[in-house]
């Protein structure tokens, strides 16, 4: 199945174009990642989601703000639980001395 593509418009009036440029360039859609609201996002980690609002505002979580909204990458969750877990292992065994 064959992904759609948004063409992009140049801000050019048809005067101002050149007659050698008739192709506009596309953007697949396939190269834009779908962003997790708040609450899908703390669904996904088991958590509430004004804890997981508290630490996307205190920049100890990926997150993003679009307008007023708070949105989460799946992918940079994902590397974040990794880096976490990795961190927290680490300072265990070295503390301990356990693996």
């Amino acid at each position: 199945m064959a992904h759609p593509t948004i063409p992009l418009t140049s801000p050019l009036t048809s005067e101002h174009k050149s007659s050698a440029t008739t192709a506009q360039p596309t953007v697949s859609l396939t190269s834009f990642e779908e962003l997790l609201d708040l609450r899908q996002a703390a669904r996904l980690l088991g958590m509430h989601w004004k804890t997981l609002e508290i630490m996307a505002r205190g920049r100890r979580v990926p997150a993003l703000k679009v307008g007023k909204r708070w949105r989460f990458r799946l992918s940079s969750l994902n590397r974040w639980l990794d880096d976490e877990i990795d961190s927290n292992t680490t300072n265990h065994a070295a503390l301990t001395g356990k693996d």
